[in-house]
């Protein structure tokens, strides 16, 4: 139980450490859109999308202990870290791919590179189809709703929370399965 307590810890403060770097890719994108080399919309759209960077590595990685404890697989704190930096490598790359591209193109891009990279690694770590494809679905769902709440402007706080209380629901339901037993955590 203590390990479950020390891993979330450690994923919100990754979190927002990274969630405070893609802040700085939001400053950068504001000189690239000064020197004209990013469209002003294409900005907006960005530094939207950059706002919900603390959730999309949080609940990603909480996420990805729910795998561990399902799958008997463990993440290292490392491969957190990494999975986490991929997550934030996203919104550089949105910025640079939107700089070249229109911003849905290029959001579809960096959304199939990261998904396909962090499933890669899950591959490697868990050596289980049904765990790549579980890790792979969440992302594919947080990323589709990022760009939905991105394109609905002032209708985006309303759906955003409800969704968020959606998502603490599910979470609630499935960390109802969670027992000790041995002292050890599984799902029943």
């Amino acid at each position: 139980m203590r390990w479950l307590g020390l891993q979330t810890l450690y994923v919100l403060v990754v979190s927002l450490v990274l969630a405070i770097i893609a802040s700085g890719i939001d400053g950068f994108a504001s000189g690239r859109v000064d020197n004209g080399l990013l469209q002003g919309a294409r900005y907006t759209l960005l530094s939207q999308s950059i706002v919900y960077c603390f959730g999309v590595i949080s609940i990603t990685s909480i996420s990805l202990m729910l795998v561990e404890v399902a799958f008997r697989k463990s993440i290292n704190y490392l491969q957190y870290a990494l999975i986490a930096m991929a997550l934030t490598l996203f919104y550089l790359l949105l910025l640079a791919l939107s700089e070249k591209l229109p911003f849905g193109l290029s959001y579809a891009i960096v959304c199939l590179m990261t998904i396909g990279l962090i499933s890669w690694f899950i591959k490697g770590i868990t050596e289980n189809t049904k765990a790549v494809a579980l890790a792979a679905g969440i992302l594919a769902v947080e990323y589709a709703l990022m760009f939905i709440l991105i394109m609905l402007g002032s209708m985006a706080l309303l759906v955003g929370s409800l969704s968020l209380f959606v998502l603490i629901a599910l979470a609630m339901y499935f960390t109802l399965k969670l027992k000790v037993e041995n002292n050890e955590l599984v799902i029943k």
